[in-house]
């Protein structure tokens, strides 16, 4: 029962630090229910899916559901994908974050980002999954972050090197290239 104790604590602290950072250019925060409709326009949009194995979101509830796990992350881990906010309109520009995931064997935070087309060019992911892989080394340093990312995505590829991940073909599965923050955490017993 203790553990329990120390761990919801634990999750209530780095909920804390996690749940609203601004960067030089961005505001990322904890989803709310009110971003609904920004995330199924974000995620439902083609052009934002080049890359997506399963394609666009195709309506409210997939993205209720979308919304929910998320929210369900933040609850359980103290963190999750943030909403991304221009703070100076207050404009719902994309979604990104790190979530806990298991890849390979192995417990990781996966890196995602997903920007409506408009915040496109502005160096939003770059700066999002920067301040994402810095606060995951300094609040959560035992689970490496990697990011998948098909081939053919050479945007989201400079993204990860941009920001010292490094691709590691172990991890790699038929669609996806794997990068890392880490390759000394991923043990040898790890199967890969």
């Amino acid at each position: 029962m203790n553990n329990e104790r120390e761990e919801v604590k634990m999750n209530h602290s780095v909920q804390e630090i996690f749940k609203e950072i601004k960067t030089d250019n961005l505001l990322l925060r904890m989803p709310k229910q009110e971003d609904l409709s920004y995330i199924l326009s974000i995620e439902g949009d083609p052009a934002t899916n080049q890359y997506r194995p399963a394609g666009p979101m195709k309506d409210l509830e997939e993205a209720q559901e979308s919304l929910n796990r998320w929210r369900n992350d933040w609850l359980n881990y103290g963190y999750g994908y943030w909403v991304v906010v221009l703070p100076t309109t207050l404009d719902v520009i994309g979604i990104g974050g790190i979530g806990k995931d298991r890849w390979k064997g192995m417990d990781v935070l996966n890196l995602y980002y997903r920007f409506s087309p408009k915040a496109w060019g502005h160096g939003y992911a770059t700066e999002l999954a920067r301040v994402a892989v810095k606060m995951s080394k300094d609040y959560i340093p035992n689970l490496s972050v990697i990011a998948r990312i098909r081939p053919s995505n050479k945007p989201s590829i400079r993204v990860a090197e941009r920001i010292g991940l490094q691709h590691y073909h172990k991890l790699d599965s038929d669609e996806h290239m794997t990068f890392i923050s880490d390759k000394s955490k991923v043990s040898t017993k790890t199967p890969i």
